[in-house]
């Protein structure tokens, strides 16, 4: 093996161990075989515009604050309590009428930050406030719930890109997968079979590097057996359509995932956001909706859908008021949704966001009503049957569960 390919294998182990730490809390008992996606929006998206009043003293308050960024009434899709979802989302409107989508008003963290990292990484080590920790809120989830009658064989959670996320930060066997067609050693099968012999006997030994790099090549040799997905089956062609295509793959292929992390940027508008419902938002708005259509289709299809739930969330929404350059700045209030076929959708959750000025957060910014911690804490414990919730989410205090999840 030549000096190349000797780092070449060192990379992939090393990758393997990004943003890992410790963790030892696994459980066993329980016969479940969940699992549970979580796409993050980086970058703050515009909760206002996903979900706006379309009458009364609400409408008129968004008009006076929106003059140009104002989403016109017949560019919504009414839910008939006086707001609407944008009509870029109209890839979910189906979804959202079989009762799979739930919407989440109100959300966020009872911590206040404008600022992207600090949002990001308190929401991810599950613990507002908190800018330093050792394990994400996602691993603690998965290591300290029942585990699955189904034994896991890849690795219990993926991060469907370049990064392990803040969220599973602490488990020492998450994986970062790109692309499944691109996750593979050289492709000459004889010259693979040689390189692969050499990296196994040079991982013999009981660092974390050495088991780190055993995870790798056993993850190598199962995903090469995997047919790559056809991203043309609905997906846009793009990053969140083939990373949702390939989360959908591997749970096809029966590897016992636990749980997958999906990123998707581009929401920090700050200029030209887009007037009359149209424009930058509302295309990445339709892009995230086609992709979550077409993973939905792709699980309903293979009799997954029921046994998957995929929350949306982002760090923050944005200011009420637009900015001077047609755009919107950090705000606090934001506004998540709820997939999955074991969902009790078709309905909005949490208490109506208020623009009156008195009722705005530090008279600026929508409102946090509901802790996203008891959103993700319903989740685990209706259908991870988590019990534990303390360990995944320190300090938190649930007041009440919003009904949303089938048991």
């Amino acid at each position: 093996m030549n000096r190349r390919d000797f780092l070449v294998g060192c990379s992939a182990a090393i990758a393997a161990m990004a943003g890992s730490r410790l963790t030892n809390l696994a459980f066993a008992g329980a016969n479940n075989n969940e699992c549970l996606v979580v796409v993050f929006l980086r970058g703050g998206w515009d909760a206002l515009s996903v979900l706006s009043p379309l009458d009364g003293d609400e409408r008129g308050r968004y008009l006076l604050a929106r003059p140009s960024l104002a989403v016109p009434t017949n560019m919504t899709l009414g839910l008939g309590n006086g707001w609407g979802l944008h009509k870029a989302l109209e890839p979910l409107w189906d979804v959202y009428q079989s009762g799979a989508l739930a919407i989440m008003a109100g959300t966020g963290m009872p911590f206040d930050s404008r600022s992207h990292f600090d949002a990001m990484t308190s929401m991810e080590l599950g613990i507002p406030g908190k800018l330093i920790g050792n394990s994400g809120w996602l691993a603690r989830a998965i290591n300290s719930a029942p585990n699955p009658s189904i034994p896991v064989k890849l690795a219990a959670s993926i991060a469907a890109g370049d990064n392990i996320p803040g969220s599973l930060r602490g488990d020492l066997t998450a994986l970062s997968i790109p692309k499944l067609e691109e996750f593979r050693l050289a492709d000459e099968a004889d010259y693979r079979k040689e390189l692969s012999r050499n990296l196994e006997r040079l991982y013999q030994g009981d660092t974390f590097l050495h088991k780190a790099g055993r995870n790798t090549l056993n993850a190598l040799q199962i995903v090469s057996s995997i047919t790559p997905p056809k991203t043309s089956e609905g997906y846009p062609d793009s990053g969140i359509g083939a990373n949702l295509a390939s989360v959908a793959t591997m749970l096809r292929a029966g590897l016992g995932l636990r749980s997958a992390a999906v990123d998707f940027g581009g929401w920090d508008t700050h200029e030209y956001q887009g007037g009359e419902g149209k424009g930058y938002f509302a295309d990445h708005l339709t892009e995230l909706a086609t992709a979550l259509r077409a993973f939905y289709n792709d699980l309903e299809r293979s009799n997954l859908h029921k046994n998957v739930t995929t929350i949306v969330l982002s760090e923050f929404g944005r200011r009420v008021q637009e900015n001077a350059s047609y755009g919107t700045d950090h705000g606090h209030g934001s506004t998540m949704l709820v997939m999955g076929g074991s969902v009790k959708g078709k309905k909005m959750y949490g208490q109506t966001p208020s623009l009156h000025p008195d009722a705005l957060y530090d008279r600026a910014d929508l409102g946090v009503s509901t802790d996203y911690r008891s959103i993700i804490a319903e989740i685990l414990e209706s259908r991870f049957q988590h019990r534990r919730i303390g360990e995944v989410f320190p300090e938190f205090k649930n007041t009440g569960k919003l009904g949303f999840m089938q048991a």
